[in-house]
Order: C-alpha cells, then sequence, then structure tokens
C-alpha cells in the first residue's frame, strides 16, 4: 500500500523514471516491475515464516540478480532492511530487544519514519532521520453515509453496529475470528439489536470467514472497512494496522491478539514494550483496552465492548485521545515528502560522484 503510494509520486514528478522491486498488487497498478510478489508470505514470528524459506529465498535471488544487472540510483526499503538506501517505513526496533539500530546505522543512508517517537531513537543512534508523517492520514476517511452503507448491506441505520476486525493473515483468522465470533454472541445476548459486521482485508480468503462464522447472524463486507468502522458503535480489532485506522475514524475500539503458544512464549523474552497496541504505543498509555492471548476471552472481549457501547465518558475520553493521536501523525501529503527526500538524497549522492 505504502509502496505503490510512494510509486505514483515518483512516476508523477519524474515520469521517466523506472522502478523495479518487490512488494504486491498496489505497487504492480502503481507501474512498479515486480521482481516477486511477497504480499503472500505476510506472517508473525519465527516458527511460523519457516513454511515460506523457499519462496522468499527465490524471490531475494531474483532482485539481487537485477540489482547487479541493472544498478539503481537509490533503493527504498519500505518494513525491511554502490547506491544510496533510503528506508521508509522503519521496523519496530523500538519493540526489539537487541541492535538493530546500529545494524541500520551501517547500511542506511537516509531513514524516513512515520511514527513521531521513532525519529528521537534514531536521531540518538546516530542515524539521518526524518519523520514524513503517517501515510494513513492522508487515506482513511468513510466513502458513504451511513444510510448508503446501511442499504448496501441490508442493515438499520437506526441500530448499533459492531465491527469485527480478525486480521489480514489466514493464521490470524484462524487464532483470533473464532472468539470474536462467540463475543458478538454475547454481546447480542445483552443488546439483541446489535447488528455485527466483518469487513474483510483486501487479499483474505472469504471461504475461510464464512467457514468460521457458519449461520451466525453477522455480515460479511467487502471493500469497505472504513465506511463499516466509521458507523460502527465499536470494535473489536485485531492488533496492527487496523487499530490505528479505526483510531483515525474514531470509532472506541478492543484490541485483541492471540498467536501460538510458542511464538508468545518466546516473544515475552524478547520485546521491550509494555502495550502492543500501535495507538497506545504512540500515545505512551492505555487508551483502548489491550486483551491479548489468555486474556483474550470471549467473556472479556464481550464486556470488554459492551462497556464501550454504554459508557458515554468512556467513548468521549477515547475520541479525545484520538485526536490527539491524529495531531502527532502529521498532516499528511506524505508520498510527496517521502520523494522530496529521495530527490535530495540522490542529488547530493550524484553530487559527490562528479565532485
Amino acid at each position: 500500500m505504502y509502496g505503490g503510494e510512494v510509486a505514483h509520486s515518483l512516476f508523477s514528478r519524474f515520469p521517466d523514471c523506472q522502478i523495479y522491486g518487490l512488494g504486491g498488487q498496489h505497487m504492480r497498478e502503481a507501474g512498479v516491475e515486480m521482481e516477486g510478489d511477497i504480499s503472500h508470505t505476510a506472517v508473525v514470528g519465527p516458527f511460523e515464516v519457516i513454511g515460506y524459506l523457499g519462496t522468499l529465498y527465490g524471490v531475494f535471488r531474483r532482485l539481487a540478480e537485477r540489482i547487479e544487472s541493472e544498478p539503481p540510483n537509490a533503493a527504498i526499503l519500505i518494513e525491511d532492511a554502490g547506491a544510496p538506501v533510503i528506508y521508509y517505513v522503519s521496523p519496530q526496533v523500538w519493540a526489539w530487544r537487541g541492535g538493530r539500530v546500529n545494524q541500520i546505522r551501517r547500511l542506511v543512508d537516509k531513514m524516513l519514519v512515520i511514527f513521531p517517537f521513532e525519529e528521537e531513537i534514531y536521531r540518538k543512534a546516530g542515524v539521518d532521520v526524518e519523520f514524513v508523517g503517517h501515510p494513513l492520514v492522508d487515506r482513511v476517511r468513510a466513502t458513504k453515509s451511513k444510510e448508503e452503507f446501511c442499504k448496501t448491506y441490508k442493515l438499520d441505520p437506526r441500530r448499533s453496529i459492531v465491527s469485527l476486525l480478525p486480521g489480514s493473515r489466514r493464521k490470524e483468522v484462524r487464532y483470533i475470528l473464532p472468539t470474536l465470533c462467540k463475543a458478538a454472541e454475547r454481546i447480542a445476548m445483552q443488546k439483541p439489536d446489535t447488528q455485527f459486521v466483518i469487513p474483510i482485508a483486501p487479499g483474505l480468503d472469504r471461504k475461510l470467514i464464512e467457514h468460521i462464522v457458519q449461520t451466525r447472524p453477522i455480515t460479511i463486507v467487502s471493500n469497505e472497512t472504513y465506511n463499516a468502522v466509521r458507523y460502527s458503535r465499536a470494535a473489536i480489532v485485531a492488533s496492527g494496522t487496523a487499530t490505528l485506522e479505526t483510531a483515525l475514524l474514531g470509532t472506541p475500539e478492543v484490541i485483541v491478539y492471540r498467536i501460538s503458544r510458542a511464538t508468545w512464549f518466546l516473544g515475552k523474552f524478547l520485546l521491550k514494550v509494555r502495550l502492543f497496541g500501535i495507538v497506545n504505543i504512540i500515545l505512551g498509555e492505555e487508551v483502548v483496552p489491550e486483551l491479548f492471548q489468555d486474556k483474550m476471552t470471549a467473556d472479556q472481549v464481550s464486556e470488554t465492548a459492551l462497556r464501550l457501547m454504554d459508557n458515554v465518558w468512556i467513548q468521549s475520553r477515547i475520541r479525545g485521545n484520538y485526536e490527539r493521536l491524529r495531531r502527532q501523525l502529521g498532516v499528511g501529503n506524505v508520498a510527496e515528502r517521502v520523494v522530496d527526500a529521495v530527490s535530495s538524497v540522490i542529488s547530493s549522492a550524484q553530487l559527490q560522484t562528479r565532485g
């Protein structure tokens, strides 16, 4: 998604430029020459990645051959660690113990970060860094009125809606959605008029969702996540980018997550953060409730969601903090600032070469 936006801006600014790399559908649609599609290999945890090692090795070998045969003027690395290297979207160095920042200092010429607290981390480590703002600020908004959205999916605009967002990966959905469905049943017992929707993440198998939902009265929504969340009274959201999108849409949320016990056990020793949801990490406090691993039970999820739905004071406090969050994420137009930084690095490198 982010790579596609930057590619669009680069082609707009430099129509004759050539861009190749790795990514997914958004980059392909932007005109990037794809050496491999890695969108389907997104996994969480050291054990889960093992099944994709062969595929990843082949993809990166092809990219390495392309770089050797056609050396680029610059490389833009997005969420991953002869040419100047610009790294856009930092890895989560703030979450993990170890010396990853030092590796980045040795390998990267310019770090472009999307969270404000990351700038200080890299600056203290001696890395040339610039906070460009978060790209979601430019894109997260509803595209329909509540009445239009409800009409599309035969929902009643006068009744409360609760969105269930179980993640964007198949394994996440299998771990998380069954509990969310049971929580929805408990919420419905307390509030029978509540309507439940599951906005499907792009590329996620609808049949997998339907298999887990079965005959429950839950509406599956395709390609309208922002509309569904915006018009929900509350959302139950798997930890990840969707929690930030939910905050930008102003909907009170419960952040949930569950992974394999082996990965969770290992993570407890490697992680150095006390909060897990990115909304809470940015704001430095638990603004929205987090229910992870053994705490993510149907009873606890439903009770927490019901408090969000019923308590006006809690809703007001959360939305006030969401406004504070939005201000910290920058003013938008992020792709253009990334292109400005890329242009500056390339120009500087060319001047040094000529000199």
